[in-house]
């Protein structure tokens, strides 16, 4: 019987692979001033073997285990007017992101919750994010919707609620650009609350 040695177990592919690099997170939460809104910034601090945004989506998208109710109630796609076509399939577009995003980048991407009117249909709901979305980040930035309603998968869970997710770099006809780092900021944040206030009073759905 051959000998094992540590080379023969390198040149095996029985080594174990690193792990991945996980987006720290920096959380606005939601307080007294502001219940149905809170937004986080997601950046890496190392450049090698980053997880990437797809993990981020896989983990809204499918948010349960359940085969039948573990998914999101509803997602949706937003981009700038001039950007590339098959960027609007949300696999393709996290994925053409984390493939082309240099590795002294740390920006990745800023998150918005919004919690949905209880008293309200969550599909008007969701449409006033939308109009929100498509109005403050979607004219620079690629924008990622995924509504969590609790009840269609037969749970209580805590309210229903709609994840913005907003890719750090803006997209324009010739693919992503540098990330901003006004978006990825405490002016960002102060810039999406405001008009967020501004335009959930003034949207009205429509006939």
């Amino acid at each position: 019987m051959a000998q094992v040695t540590s080379q023969t177990a390198l040149n095996c592919g029985c080594e174990e692979e690193a792990p991945l690099n996980k987006m720290s997170v920096f959380v606005h939460g939601m307080c007294d001033a502001h219940p149905d809104f809170a937004f986080s910034r997601h950046w890496y601090k190392q450049q090698e073997n980053r997880e990437g945004v797809r993990s981020w989506l896989g983990k809204k998208l499918f948010p349960g285990a359940d085969p039948r109710f573990g998914y999101a109630a509803k997602y949706d796609v937003l981009l700038p007017l001039t950007a590339p076509g098959d960027l609007v399939r949300v696999g393709t577009l996290v994925d053409r992101f984390d493939d082309t995003l240099p590795p002294y980048e740390q920006h990745a991407m800023i998150q918005v919750k919004i919690m949905l009117d209880p008293d309200e249909a969550w599909h008007v709901g969701f449409e006033r994010v939308r109009s929100y979305a498509r109005a403050h980040f979607a004219p620079r930035f690629a924008t990622i919707l995924i509504a969590h309603i609790p009840a269609t998968g037969g749970l209580k869970g805590q309210g229903n609620h709609v994840h913005c997710g907003v890719l750090s770099r803006e997209l324009n006809i010739n693919g992503f650009g540098g990330a901003c780092t006004t978006l990825c900021s405490d002016q960002g944040y102060e810039a999406a609350l405001a008009a967020w206030r501004e335009h959930k009073e003034q949207w009205e759905p429509s006939a």
